[in-house]
């Protein structure tokens, strides 16, 4: 069974090309561009892994991870934090849901061996 991803990210041009290369790597993968879409994309696709932007429209990514982390059906969902902002890491140390951090400009290596991790693989 193919494992799925749901990208949470504002910036088309980053949608496109962890898409392309997570697709390569034989993920199903799926996106959206707001914080609020978001919540309603995980209880619809229900992905084996979320890459989550930081700075988003609307709901930021510390409180999508507050709100993952308050429903039963989202909590358990790993997640991945993608930001230029390094210095943004530790607002999401308390979630264990949470199980790294990739900086911006993404290493395409680095990226795809954090995700594998993340998601089992």
């Amino acid at each position: 069974m193919q494992k799925r991803i749901l990208i949470v990210e504002d910036e088309i041009s980053i949608v496109e090309l962890l898409t392309m290369v997570l697709m390569r790597e034989g993920y199903e993968v799926t996106s959206c561009q707001t914080g609020r879409d978001a919540i309603n994309m995980m209880k619809e696709f229900h992905p084996h892994l979320v890459l989550l932007d930081v700075m988003l429209p609307g709901l930021d990514g510390a409180g999508i991870v507050k709100i993952m982390s308050q429903d039963e059906m989202l909590m358990n969902i790993p997640v991945l934090v993608t930001s230029a902002l390094v210095e943004s890491a530790p607002i999401f140390q308390p979630y264990p849901q949470v199980k790294g951090f990739c900086s911006k400009p993404f290493v395409l290596t680095d990226l795809v061996e954090k995700v594998k991790k993340a998601i089992g693989d």
